[in-house]
């Protein structure tokens, strides 16, 4: 009974992982909204109703791979932040971003979700507003100010992030993290 479930359990992964692989050959060609399940099954070589076994539609699909990227990326940066420090937080975002490089690639490009980065970037939000007030603190500052400037740092890393990703990874990770820390440090302190 033992060998029948590790059996199939290995075929569940199997499936899983084709349609996945599948899946994101095809968005490295087209849009979602153009794949059907009938084309990932076809370059699978598995059929809709393995499909249908574990997920909705095209969507739930890509919707579960993303969330496993967006899980462990947000797992990452929430342990680093209770280390308190913005460098190590975004030495876990590129580290995480860089292993997963290939997902990666498809999902930051044009036939990927444009929102997904966002997502994942602003998960450091509160904490990082927590501790730039804490770093200013007797200094009264308008706290509008400070989201204006997390949310300009946050969209220009993920430019930066797109940027590198699309561009196969050729710059060294830690050169971009030290840059985008030296950026954020020094917009908190010319708004003081």
């Amino acid at each position: 009974m033992q060998t029948k479930t590790k059996k199939l359990d290995r075929r569940v992964q199997y499936s899983r992982m084709v349609l996945r692989q599948s899946l994101l050959e095809l968005l490295k060609r087209q849009p979602i909204s153009k794949i059907s399940v009938t084309d990932i099954c076809a370059l699978a070589n598995v059929n809709r109703g393995t499909f249908y076994s574990h997920y909705s539609d095209q969507y739930d699909l890509l919707n579960q791979i993303q969330q496993e990227l967006y899980d462990e990326i947000r797992s990452a940066i929430e342990r680093t932040l209770e280390m308190e420090s913005t460098l190590d937080l975004l030495y876990e975002i590129f580290h995480t971003i860089e292993k997963n490089g290939d997902l990666c690639k498809v999902l930051f490009s044009d036939h990927g979700d444009k929102e997904f980065l966002w997502k994942v970037l602003t998960v450091a939000h509160d904490k990082t507003i927590a501790q730039w007030k804490a770093s200013i603190a007797p200094m009264a500052i308008n706290p509008v100010h400070l989201e204006w400037l997390y949310t300009f740092i946050v969209n220009g890393s993920i430019g930066i992030i797109q940027a590198w990703v699309l561009g196969g990874f050729k710059e060294d990770s830690s050169e971009i993290v030290q840059f985008i820390f030296k950026v954020s440090r020094l917009g908190l302190q010319q708004i003081l």
